[in-house]
């Protein structure tokens, strides 16, 4: 029996096009991250294939200090840097032409994904607690330390009766139990980790009083290299929107994706409240933070808000 002619011409096509398709090299790039679980998407993205998936070929690299990025990705050492909505306003406020390309994640205060933990022996109640002490904080101006600074404002403490000192999320277990500071501003699962280990207590009047419905972290890019790879920035937004999707209906394999990114014990990983994980960034996300630090003069004029959003 022979096959019509259209038939063959179809197939051909159809097969020329699978090779072609096969054949389009995958899109390399380099996404940084600060070691918080909010970053997770990102990691079950790549675990999970979902990069590759979406012609990406994906290389996640940790920046302990998230005020470190603006200036990793105007070098073009990544492409995308995962940080926070501070970090990026106070880059663009200084005059660098930095854009979010997608949210990474919402806080809700029933998680409590951030805290204040004080070391044994060092007791805090109220903000008025925290004068005289030193506090680990994980960037200056970034959004733990401008979270505490808010808290000490809100009660009428002057934040320059306390002393900051940067330190790195992953290493303030240790800090905080070798007495190098009083209190750390940290987030889960590394609270949990420090109070499971009986190296201090969290701080309940902290977490209480934090808003609700802000940005936590997001990534971000230059205008220059985003308007000019619209491919990658679509296909990165699609694949961790995937992860998204994936993550929240397969948690015990979104926690193991995860785990592979942190070193903390599996208990202490499990016990960390899952990430709320919102990929599109809108203005009133990041309402709160131009309020925030304009109140801490630390903006010298109002943002645009929808200037700094990738639409």
């Amino acid at each position: 029996m022979s096959i019509p002619r259209r038939s063959l011409l179809g197939l051909a096509l159809t097969l020329a096009l699978g090779a072609a398709q096969a054949a389009t090299p995958a899109i390399p790039l380099t996404v940084s991250y600060t070691a918080t679980p909010e970053f997770g998407a990102i990691f079950i993205a790549k675990e999970q294939g979902l990069f590759a998936k979406h012609g990406l070929d994906v290389k996640l690299q940790l920046i302990p200090v998230s005020p470190n990025v603006p200036a990793a990705v105007v070098s073009n050492s990544v492409q995308i840097g995962g940080t926070t909505p501070p970090v990026l306003l106070q880059a663009t406020d200084s005059g660098l032409d930095l854009v979010a390309v997608a949210g990474g994640g919402v806080y809700e205060t029933s998680s409590r994904g951030v805290g204040l933990v004080a070391r044994n022996g060092v007791s805090v109640n109220t903000a008025a607690d925290l004068v005289g002490r030193k506090v680990g904080v994980p960037g200056f101006n970034a959004t733990l330390h401008l979270l505490v600074r808010k808290w000490l404002l809100d009660h009428g403490v002057d934040p320059k009766k306390v002393t900051f000192v940067e330190v790195a999320i992953p290493q303030m277990p240790d800090v905080l139990k070798g007495g190098s500071v009083d209190l750390v501003a940290t987030a889960e699962p590394f609270v949990g980790r420090i109070v499971q280990g009986q190296i201090g207590s969290a701080v309940p009047a902290f977490s209480n009083e934090l808003a609700n419905g802000f940005s936590s972290v997001l990534y971000v890019s230059t205008r220059k290299w985003a308007v000019a790879n619209p491919a990658a920035v679509k296909a990165f937004r699609d694949a961790v929107q995937e992860a998204v999707v994936f993550g929240n209906a397969h948690k015990d394999q979104g926690y193991e994706d995860i785990g592979k990114y942190f070193k903390v014990p599996p208990p202490v990983l499990r016990a960390t409240p899952w990430p709320n994980w919102v990929t599109t960034l809108t203005d009133e996300h990041l309402r709160f933070w131009v309020d925030t630090m304009r109140a801490q003069d630390m903006l010298k004029k109002q943002p645009m808000l929808g200037s700094v959003i990738l639409p």
